[in-house]
């Protein structure tokens, strides 16, 4: 066989193996145990290994009281100023009868949020002053040269220039609130070089003292500028100390915002329960007057008198189930409006005591003065007064956006004290030049530089966007304080007219309740007397019982209407006894401040330039015992609380 044939021998056995290979792939499968450290999962839900320990009371949770274990429960009178002072005393988190707290605690408010705000690093009033700190900074470097020159007249033999360098420069250096900089610099610069040519010292010493002051004059000049806008800003990025302040201030209206929601929601709850309370015993009432009855109609058809019948005794036990299913209803509303009480005071769901409302709402009728509320709802809303920060700090916005439309023009002054020597520091010697200090003290050299430098973009471009910026921010916070106006009257308005809708039905529904108690006693007295138009007797039972939720329902809504009025004006906290006021520091934390503030004892400095227009008011007075606030027609009036009681309480219920 010639060549040509071994090739094709060759050629047919490798398809052969190579269709061999191909049919006889298997599917590919993991091993059991991989080799290698390769994953088959990216991503794991994990738990955080962080160190917390569970609350006393979380863990001392009992069970939900139910139908079915009505335990025998110590009863806890408790008044409506003890629920304000519980819920204050154990509300670190501000809560709601929502309890979004779970799905969504970064939208929670905090006690600790106006803290979080007033030690912000980036945007707190301490961070605005840290602009102004002096700056001291060191630097210093050593560099050396080694090279050869291209030379001709020293011989036969390349140059070589070699040299040693050392650089140190120390600055101080303090920006003042009228936008002026003063540095303090010293260099000390050494020189040892190695040269061909001939020095008169191997090595030198350049040291220097300089004072340079740089203070604009058009655009970053001003006291004012500087406190709202700070040194080093830009147009549109403001960040000074009056707008530091402002965000602190904001930050103290929201949270003022969320007690006063706190306090809201704990009235509400508090009357809730008062009135679970009330229906649930004019339930019962009404289950142990149908099984009077029941009993009565039982015995009258065990003995066969009159009126005894199987349909009257079979109506009568229906009527009495259906007060026990009310009854079992109702104390079941009981139990978990008892809970959400007191999760807003800050309670265990289920403890020893059941609560039970001690405080009585108020049956007097209450008439406030239109104008007297309306000017102090204008005056003390939080939201109002949260506003009227912002329309402040748009206010500053604009006025540092107007600056930035002026050039950059500053007057610079600089002067030098210079000194030359071979050493640093040395004996004097006849020259004068042996040492550097010693010839720095002796003033021979002395340097001096005055002058102006102006930076002016063509066009201002941003700047011109930044104040147009600034002015529309302003229009619009005014916009919406007047839409805010406009929708508290309407929400003032809303509440008289419901406080006064409700104590009018409070007086109808006790009337409508003596009225339906005086016909239930006359039919239970003519049943006696063999009256056997019994579906009359239980019609007008539940009447009763209706009448008697209705005027409680209505009580309540007239307490609830009460504090409608005084969150729609502001005073919900006066009402309810509540002020704010930081909380007393421990006693190492004034030992501290005694201690530092004898090193920053407050200087008086007249700036001679301009004196910046205050931004407030001074504190804002919580009561409203002697506040001067402007009318609704601009003149001045006194604002007392406002309520008129009138001669006496409404119809009460007879004695059962």
């Amino acid at each position: 066989m010639d060549h040509r044939g071994h090739l094709v021998v060759i050629v047919l056995l490798f398809l052969t193996d190579a269709v061999g290979c191909r049919f006889g792939e298997r599917e590919f499968r993991f091993p059991i145990t991989p080799a290698g450290p390769h994953q088959t999962c990216a991503t794991h839900i994990e738990y955080p290994d962080v160190a917390t320990t569970i609350h006393a009371e979380v863990a001392a949770a009992g069970p939900p009281r139910t139908l079915e274990n009505p335990a025998k429960l110590e009863v806890w009178n408790l008044t409506l100023a003890e629920a304000m002072q519980l819920a204050m005393t154990n509300s670190e988190v501000i809560r709601n009868l929502g309890g979004s707290v779970v799905v969504s605690p970064a939208g929670g408010q905090t006690m600790f949020d106006p803290a979080l705000v007033e030690s912000n690093p980036r945007s707190s009033v301490e961070a605005a002053l840290s602009e102004f700190d002096a700056q001291l900074s060191s630097s210093l470097f050593w560099n050396r040269v080694d090279q050869g020159m291209n030379q001709t007249f020293t011989g036969l033999f390349l140059p070589v220039f070699q040299q040693l360098q050392s650089v140190h420069q120390t600055e101080l250096a303090k920006t003042t609130a009228t936008g002026a900089r003063f540095s303090l610099r010293h260099h000390i610069n050494y020189d040892r070089t190695y040269y061909p040519l001939a020095l008169r010292f191997p090595s030198i010493y350049n040291i220097d003292y300089e004072v340079e002051v740089r203070q604009p004059l058009l655009q970053g000049a001003g006291v004012e500028f500087n406190r709202i806008a700070g040194p080093n800003s830009v147009a549109g990025a403001a960040n000074g100390v009056l707008l530091a302040r402002i965000n602190t201030d904001v930050s103290l209206a929201d949270f003022e915002a969320g007690v006063n929601a706190l306090v809201s929601d704990v009235e509400q709850a508090y009357w809730n329960l008062y009135f679970a309370y009330r229906d649930l015993d004019t339930k019962i009432t009404g289950r142990d007057s149908a099984l009077v009855t029941w009993r009565n109609i039982a015995h009258r058809l065990e003995i066969g008198l009159k009126g005894g019948t199987p349909e009257n005794e079979a109506q009568l036990r229906s009527q009495y189930f259906t007060f026990q299913a009310a009854v079992d209803a109702s104390l079941g509303s009981l139990y978990a409006s008892e809970e959400r009480l007191r999760y807003i005071l800050g309670l265990p769901p289920n403890g020893p005591q059941l609560i039970r409302p001690a405080t009585e709402p108020s049956t007097a009728k209450i008439q406030f003065a239109w104008d007297s509320v309306l000017s102090e709802a204008l005056l003390r809303r939080v939201e109002l007064r949260r506003q009227k920060w912002q329309i402040k700090r748009r206010e500053l916005e604009l006025i540092a956006a107007r600056n930035f439309i002026m050039p950059r023009l500053d007057a610079v002054a600089l002067y030098r004290w210079r000194g030359l020597g071979d050493e640093l520091i040395a004996s004097p010697g006849p020259t004068g030049y042996e040492s550097a200090y010693q010839n720095l003290v002796k003033g021979d050299f002395q340097d001096w530089q005055m002058g102006v430098q102006m930076t002016v973009p063509i066009g201002f471009r941003q700047e011109f966007a930044a104040m147009r910026n600034a002015e529309l921010n302003l229009a619009r916070e005014n916009a919406l304080l007047r839409e805010q106006e406009f929708r508290i009257t309407h929400d003032l308005s809303e509440s008289v007219r419901s406080l006064q809708t409700q104590f009018q039905l409070m007086k109808t529904n006790m009337n409508r309740r003596v009225a339906a108690y005086h016909e239930v006693e006359t039919l239970r007295a003519r049943l006696q007397a063999g009256f056997e138009q019994l579906d009359v007797l239980l019609q007008a039972e539940r009447r009763l019982a209706e009448s008697d939720i209705a005027y409680f329902r209505s009580l309540v809504d007239h307490a609830l209407a009460i504090r409608s009025v005084h969150l729609a004006k502001g005073s919900l906290l006066e009402y309810d006894g509540i002020e704010l006021a930081e909380g007393p520091w421990s006693t190492s934390a004034y030992r501290d401040a005694l201690h530092r503030a004898r090193h920053f004892m407050p200087r008086a400095i007249d700036y001679g330039m301009s004196q910046p227009r205050p931004i407030s008011r001074g504190p804002y007075p919580q009561r409203t015992d002697g506040i001067i606030a402007p009318a609704i027609d601009g003149t001045e009036e006194l604002i007392a609380p406002g309520t008129d009681p009138a001669e006496g309480p409404a119809i009460e219920p007879p004695a059962q």
